[in-house]
Formats: structure tokens, sequence, C-alpha cells
């Protein structure tokens, strides 16, 4: 047995032998345990191409077999997709099961034109266990044609699992404080999901989102910041929205606006308590409605615009869906719904209808066709005009970095043995290892590479100072001389390499004389086969240390408990970390040759393109296999020019990346719209706390699915009756 995944051609003639197959098959075995015998034509063979096709018509079965086990298993929170899943798998181990294990063997023939059977060539499909337990599960293709016989396998474990984690926000904020944005610019969605009562958050000088917000607490708004609402970056197919669980109180200048026409669904700004105005709001524009819900409002000061109907509804408490307009200049291009009272001291302009359930002071000061002017209304809260619901928390976060160091389980983490070798003493590798070993040193990779998007690959170079392949840590040990004045660094992940995890010393303090480059580049050959994603990964962790006891999960929070993890202080300026795909594409020749050196601004011609479509003339990146774990009380401060291609798991930690970034990256949306930025990071920042400084934009990629963040959060109980595919294997 030999595993081998390189695969043959799938457009030689001998395709056509599974074509019947391919379609039908797996569907029933897996629901009703059962195989329908096909037919196909004919064809017409010369011997050379025997072996070839008894290959093609085995292994494509065989993948025909796996792709729709992945079909019958994706996740789902619908629960009668949900229990098919379930019957799925559950009929699967059935089969894997009989015969004492060694499970169950159906002959898959192959039919002449004619009807009748020929001894052509017939299949067989065997599903039985691999070793004692249906758990692991073998399902091997043997195809005998015209007398050559080929066999391959494919080996799977089934597993419960629970339900994977989506990662949806740009940044995400799990601290129970409060915080302030100055320039904050997000592509992407952003949220602070800690429900804690009370919280203040503050927008400042020109803070941007680009995607939606949700947050628990209060906003409050001042120096002109803008939300945008675009597609979601995660589904184009989904709008965005605004979600604020307490009370949003405007000072100076808010805009919210929208690229997209109203639909149901989206589009509109959900107020949890009070919405307080005193200079200068606007919501929507002219053909792309954005509605409002509050439970009390109180427009004052300079000019409220709207495009979109405004809804005052009850709410809990004290908030009786009141309504006072009183600002210089107020339009709402909709209709206005009071539940409460309704006091309007200056002129109000509604070009629709106002329907009020109590009383209207001030009805002379309403500009509105008096005949859509109704007291004493019903309102039907149906349809459009139904408050969106504030949901009571967010989905919570289970296992902690702590958790992906120091578990024994499997179902958690993929790296605990490599976390903990660095603590007894059986990894005492560090960058300067590989800097002691000249094959690492001024190492230069020259690879095919499609740069153009159209399957046609051109030899690309690119120079490093220094290579890493293995785990290790970044310590304070390689020579300034050498690798100082931003040395560029490869951290090369491999199938021999497996995860590569770098343990970040703690207290590593490097100045804007080093200021690193580091390329990932991830050459992994296991793939997961629904996302694509490498199976391995590239760590950076914090040096939390191994004194970490895990306590067990809450009874009451549902959440992984731990303690003894050390506390972290790490240091940059100017580190720049990038995806070795992206750098390769972002950055022309003269910058590729260089082992040294501030790689400066893209080349001319290269869009980022952070969204879930295709769109001519972009880079869409790949979910990032670049992954910054923190533990509790660690705090990154990463400062002059400092750039993250790579995802955040901090949910106890303070990432402050307060640097002006990347300079001048051109960023598509889905509609093929430009947008040149200056950029700290491409990827998800997770953090107890964050901090931002400076006019820079931080844009969405998620993180690889087959990264142990995945298992990071999830309903509470809510599991997955999945598959994982293990290898592939010719006989």
């Amino acid at each position: 047995m030999k595993n081998t995944p390189k695969r043959k051609q799938r457009n030689k003639p001998g395709v056509v032998l599974f074509t019947a197959v391919a379609v039908m098959l797996m569907l029933s075995i897996l629901l009703t345990a059962t195989v329908s015998f096909v037919s196909v034509n004919r064809t017409k063979t010369n011997d050379n191409y025997k072996s070839k096709q008894a290959y093609l018509t085995a292994s494509s079965t065989l993948e025909s077999f796996i792709n729709q086990i992945q079909t019958d298993t994706a996740p789902t929170n619908d629960p009668t997709a949900k229990a098919q899943q379930k019957k799925a798998i559950d009929n699967l181990k059935k089969l894997a099961s009989a015969n004492s294990g060694k499970g169950t063997t159906t002959n898959v023939s192959y039919n002449g034109s004619n009807g009748k059977s020929d001894n052509i060539g017939t299949t067989k499909i065997t599903v039985a266990q691999e070793g004692t337990s249906a758990k692991y599960i073998v399902v091997t293709c043997e195809t005998t044609y015209l007398g050559k016989t080929e066999k391959v396998a494919a080996h799977i474990s089934t597993h419960p699992v629970p339900k994977p984690a989506e990662y949806t926000n740009t940044i995400e904020l799990v601290g129970n404080g409060g915080a302030g944005y100055d320039n904050l610019n997000v592509i992407g969605d952003m949220a602070g999901i800690n429900n804690t009562t009370g919280k203040i958050y503050r927008f400042t000088n020109n803070t941007s989102i680009y995607g939606s917000y949700l947050m628990y607490g209060s906003l409050e708004v001042s120096t002109q910041p803008l939300i945008m609402l675009k597609p979601s970056l995660v589904d184009e197919k989904q709008g965005s929205t605004v979600t604020i669980s307490e009370n949003l109180d405007v000072s100076n200048e808010f805009h919210i606006n929208s690229t997209m026409a109203r639909a149901d669904g989206y589009n509109y700004v959900n107020i949890g308590q009070k919405l307080s105005t005193s200079n200068h709001m606007d919501v929507g524009s002219s053909g792309f409605d954005v509605d409002l819900f509050c439970c009390e409002a109180n427009i004052g000061g300079n000019d409220y615009t709207q495009y979109g109907n405004f809804y005052v509804y009850k709410g809990a408490g004290a908030y009786n869906g009141d309504a006072t307009f009183g600002a210089n200049g107020q339009t709402i291009n909709g209709s206005l719904y009071v539940e409460g009272d309704l006091n309007v001291t200056k002129s109000l302009k509604v070009t629709g209808s106002v329907y009020v359930t109590g009383t209207i002071t001030g009805k002379d000061k309403i500009v509105c066709t008096a005949s859509n002017i109704h007291e004493g209304a019903v309102l039907s809260k149906a349809g459009r005009d139904a408050k969106p619901q504030i949901p009571v928390s967010a989905d919570a976060y289970v296992y902690y970095p702590e958790d992906f160091f120091m578990s024994n389980d499997t179902n958690v983490t993929t790296i605990s043995d490599k976390y903990q070798a660095f603590y007894d003493g059986s990894n005492t590798k560090t960058f300067n290892t590989f800097a002691s070993d000249w094959t690492n040193v001024d190492y230069t990779l020259t690879e095919l590479i499609d740069l153009t998007g159209t399957g046609a690959k051109t030899p690309v170079t690119s120079r490093y100072k220094l290579r890493i392949t293995s785990s290790c840590t970044w310590a304070s040990d390689l020579s300034f001389n050498d690798y100082g004045n931003g040395s560029r660094i490869l951290v090369d992940v491999s199938d021999s390499s497996g995860d590569i995890v770098i343990r970040l010393q703690n207290g590593l303090n490097l100045g804007a004389e080093w200021s690193p480059v580091i390329v990932v580049r991830n050459r992994s050959t296991i793939i997961d086969t629904t996302t694509g994603d490498r199976k391995y990964n590239c760590y950076f962790v914090s040096d939390s240390g191994s004194a970490i006891t895990l306590n067990g999960i809450d009874s009451v929070t549902g959440k992984s408990q731990h303690s003894g993890s050390s506390a972290c202080n790490y240091s940059f300026k100017g580190l720049k970390v990038f995806d070795y795909d992206t750098y390769v594409r972002m950055f022309d020749s003269s910058v590729l040759n260089n082992t040294k050196g501030n790689p400066g601004l893209p080349q001319s011609g290269f869009v980022l393109n952070p969204t879930s479509v295709d769109v001519a003339g972009s880079y869409r990146p790949k979910n990032s296999s670049i992954i910054f774990l923190f533990g509790e009380n660690t705090t990154l401060n990463a400062t002059d020019q400092s750039f993250f291609q790579g995802s955040f798991y901090s949910p106890q930690a303070i990432v402050n990346i307060a640097t002006s970034g990347l300079g001048g990256l051109v960023v598509t949306d889905s509609a093929g719209g430009k947008m040149t930025v200056q950029c700290c990071a491409v990827g998800v920042v997770i953090a107890n706390s964050f901090g931002n400084a400076n006019t820079a934009f931080y844009v969405y990629t998620k993180p690889s699915t087959t990264s142990v963040m995945q298992n990071a959060k999830g309903g509470k109980d809510d599991y997955a009756y999945g598959y994982e595919l293990d290898r592939y294997d010719h006989y």
C-alpha cells in the first residue's frame, strides 16, 4: 500500500465508464444502503488504455462516493437536514460493521448497448471497518476492465463534532469593557459580542465600517464616522445591518448609507433603546433605503435626513415608544411609525405616512399629506414593519488558546504536542538554529505560479535571508548584522513539517531597525474536499507556559475554564507577515529578488479581493492558514507600518495594531469597485481589547477551516454528524 496524492487526469476516454455511477450511486448507498446496477455504452479501447481506464473508473467512482458523503453530511442548522445527516452517517457505519467488520461489498456491472451484460468491466465497492470500530472506515473501489484490475481506497473517520465555527467579523471584541476608535476603518463586519450591559463604544475622526456592525452596549458618535452597508463578505447574497443593543448618541455628524437597494432582511439600523442626535445624522440615500428602529427617539440639533422608514416601538422598562423631533431641518423620505406619543417641535417633512398609536403634539409642524397622518393607529409590526430581534447573545467561544496549547483531545486541538515540546525540552530549536544550517540561509525559491488566473503558469523567483521548516521559538538570538534591516524570512509548511508552531519568546521586542518580513508558504498536499483548505497551518503562539491547567467545561456557561496561563508582552515595529501566494503577486521581481529591506508599495495592477466571489482582474486569497494564538493576559503592540495577513484568536488578550500599515493597497468589492487604502491587517482580529491609531484599514479574510480556530466556538451541544477524509490510497 502506498500513499499517492498525485492524481491521473480525468479527461481521458475511460471516464465514460463511471458517468452514470457518479450521478446516482452514493445517495442510494448512504440513505437506503442499496446500489443499483448501471448501464453505459460499450467503449472500444486499445489494450494500452486498459489499466488506465480501470484506474479512472475506480478512482472516479470512489470520488463520487466521497463527494456524496460530503454533501449528505455538510454542516447545517436545519433540524430536518441534521436528522438526515445523522441517518447518512449511521447507514454508512452499518455498511462497514456488517460481516463482523469485513463490511459490505456491492458489484457494479457495465452493460453493452443492447442492454445485456457484457464482460467489459466490473467495479466492486466495499465499505468496511478499519480496525475494530466503525468510527474508522475504508472504502475500496476495485475495477476490472478487459482483464486489467486497479484498486483505490479512501480512509475516513466518522464522528460527531461541535458545529464548526463561523468567522464573519473583521474585528470582534470579546471583552466586557467599552472602547474608543480613532480613524478605524473596517472592510467587512465588526462586532462587540460581550453582552455585558452599560458598555460604551466611541467612534471619532472618520472611523468607517464597510459592512455590518453588531454591538452589545451603547455607541457614542462624534467627528464624521461612516457605516457603509455592503453585501456580506461571507455570502454576497446577504445584505448588511447595524445592531446596537442599548443607546446611540450622535453629537457630530454620523452617516449610515448603503450600496444596496433595500430588501427584507437587511438595510436597517436596530437600536435596542434610545436614539439621540444633536448634530447631523444621515440614514440611507435616494434609491438605497435604510430603515431605522428604536424604542425612544430624541432628534435635535441640526439636520436629520433619512431615506427609509423610521420606527419607534415600545421596549423593556421605561422605553414607551415615544419620539421627539426638534432638529433644524429634518426629513424622512419614507414613513414614520410611533407606538407611543409623538412630539414635533420643528418642521418635520415626511414623504410617506405617519402612524402614531398615542397622541401627536405639534401636528401642524408635520409636512405631510393630511390624510396620511394617523393618530390612534394600530401598528401591524409585520413584514417590513416588524422590529428585528437583537440576539440575546452572540455565538459563544467555548475553547480558548490555552485549550489548543494543552488539551489532549484531538477533537479540540492538533498542536498541543508541538506546543508542549517547547517546555519539556524536546524542541529547543530557535530561528537561530536554522540560521546555523547553510541550506536555509540566503534561500532562493523558484516556482511555477498562475499569476493571471488563466491557468497559464510562469516561473516566479523569490529570495529569503532565512528559511524555517519546522516548529521552533522566535527568540532574541539572531544576529542583527545578518538579520536586521527588513530580512525576509520564509516559513515553509509542507506535508513533512505538518503544522508549524512558532512560539514567540516572552518579551520579544524588535525595533524599527529590525522590521522583519515573514512570508508563510503552505504547500501541504492534503486538501479539505469541502473548502479547498490545506490540512496544515502555521501558528504563531504566545509563550504562555506549561503550568496551564484545564479545569473542564463550565456547566452554566458551556465554556472551557483554565488557569495558570503566563502573561506575555510583545512589541514589534515594522513587522510584516504575508501569505506567500499573496506576496508573490503583490510585489514585482525587483522586490522578490531582495532578501532585505522594506517591500514598499504593492505593484501597480495588484487588486486584493476580500469578497466571496471572483472579480475580474483581482486576486482573491484563500482562507488564511496563518493563525496567531495569544493566551490570557498577552499584549501585542505593533507599530511603524506593521502589517499582518493572518487571523488573530486572542479572546483574553490585548491586540494593539497602532500602525499606518501597508500603503497603496487596492481593494475591490463584488461589483468591481476599487478603493486604495493603508492596510494594517488582512484576516480577522478577535481580542478582549483592541487598539488602533492612524487612518488605516482592516480587511476581512476567513481563517482556514482546517485550523484549530474551527473548534473555538459553536452552539452548546450542537453537533454535526460528519466525517474526516484521512487519505486516499492507490494499490
